[in-house]
């Protein structure tokens, strides 16, 4: 992006996005899981189309160029920048020890770990876990709502999209990249995370051609984020 970057594209596509949240969620308890089902198969073959053309190839020669010890560092570098928002949702969700385990990982990792480059926390005993907004609003008794396929974001719900404008459009405090000031290099970074976080997926099986992949990802999200909440 040039004249918008991507912190200005996000913050004008937040209104839209929690407006449209907040109706899934009261549309579902009427129209079942699935009811915009024409629109999310043509937004996944959207997002596939991207992906062919752009992500994967960049993964693969990321995944080239990079060696693994690299990779596992960057890695490790974002995966740290994740853990306030982790802790701040263990505390809304009344999960106070292990708050303070999430808040101490990311002091240990961000210091001792040179930045998060090296997880020195989960040998310490403190083991990495995966909270977001949409898990506590799942504690707090909020549907899931119906499935949405958004653009480039990929699978999401009624109470996802809600959780994509708490975490990463109100505020940015789920995303810590966007409180870069240098438009380059928040850039950067942003491309570099969802590069890294393709690399890691180049390896998974493929679904066999007769499979219906728009089904068994949807069956498979709403799922596992059902499975999330209650963990």
């Amino acid at each position: 992006m040039e004249a918008t970057d991507v912190l200005t594209y996000m913050r004008r596509t937040r209104n839209c996005l929690f407006a449209l949240g907040s109706l899934f969620l009261v549309a579902c308890t009427s129209t079942g899981v699935d009811p915009y089902e024409g629109f999310n198969r043509k937004m996944s073959s959207f997002n596939t189309g991207i992906d062919t053309v752009i992500f994967k190839p960049a993964a693969q020669g990321y995944r080239a160029v990079v060696p693994s010890q690299g990779r596992t560092l960057i890695g490790n570098f974002f995966s740290n920048l994740t853990d306030p928002w982790t802790a701040i949702n263990q505390l809304l969700q009344g999960r106070g020890k292990n708050a303070a385990s999430d808040t101490g990982r990311f002091l240990v990792n961000s210091t001792v770990g040179v930045a998060g480059l090296f997880d020195v926390a989960t040998k310490a005993g403190l083991p990495k876990h995966q909270e977001d907004f949409g898990q506590t609003l799942g504690v707090w008794g909020v549907p899931q709502g119906p499935y949405i396929v958004l653009p480039l974001l990929g699978p999401s719900s009624g109470r996802g999209m809600v959780s994509q404008f708490v975490g990463n459009f109100g505020g940015n405090i789920g995303n810590p990249i966007l409180y870069v000031d240098h438009v380059p290099t928040r850039n950067t970074l942003f491309f570099t995370l969802l590069v890294s976080a393709r690399a890691r997926q180049l390896d998974q099986p493929q679904l066999p051609p007769q499979a219906d992949r728009y089904v068994l990802l949807r069956d498979f999200y709403m799922r596992s984020r059902e499975q999330q909440v209650l963990q």
